[in-house]
């Protein structure tokens, strides 16, 4: 954990402007102390950096996932002000691996969960591909692949691969008009 790194609240951590030559605004990691100490150096060295871009505005911020990226850090979020020189960056975090954070809505509570956190973690990793050369249960022909990347979260909730609710709690309902 940087020496720089001040605690704003329980979840919120700054790197001034001050910390490195150049940085427009200060860096925040949106996180625990405990995720912020687990995190490596990298991630503020990355995080400054994003800092230093033009047309920043506000922050550069950090989310609790944050770990070394290609540019930003993963978990890297910037927002840019265009007459203000501001730039569009898809390589800023890398666009291989297509990385994505989800929200899912249950009723259970934090004690309903707690007793059973092991076995839910080892369940996730069991079923949720990740890793270079990963694959996934679904295989797709070219125009289920089209269809899906047209119909985003849609298409999927048609084939019982979620629920309808899920696009109440999905980034633009799952599918972002034009992209």
């Amino acid at each position: 954990m940087s020496d720089n790194l001040q605690k704003i609240s329980d979840t919120v951590w700054e790197l001034p402007a001050t910390y490195k030559q150049g940085m427009r605004v200060p860096a925040r990691i949106i996180a625990t102390e405990k995720l912020v100490r687990e995190m490596d150096d990298a991630v503020y060295q990355q995080i400054s950096n994003v800092a230093t871009l033009p047309g920043i505005t506000r922050y550069a911020l950090c989310m609790p996932d944050g770990h070394s990226g290609y540019g930003f850090p993963i978990g890297g979020v910037a927002a840019m002000d265009v007459h203000e020189g501001g730039v569009i960056s898809p390589g800023g975090i890398g666009f291989d691996i297509n990385c994505g954070m989800r929200l899912v809505i249950t009723n259970l509570t934090h004690d309903d969960v707690q007793p059973h956190l092991r076995e839910i973690v080892d369940r996730l990793y069991e079923r949720v591909p990740a890793g270079v050369g990963s694959h996934g249960f679904l295989k797709l022909s070219r125009q289920d692949f089209r269809d899906l990347v047209e119909q985003g979260a849609r298409w999927c909730i048609e084939r019982n691969y979620g629920w309808e609710d899920d696009l109440d709690v999905t980034e633009e309902n799952g599918c972002i008009s034009g992209a």
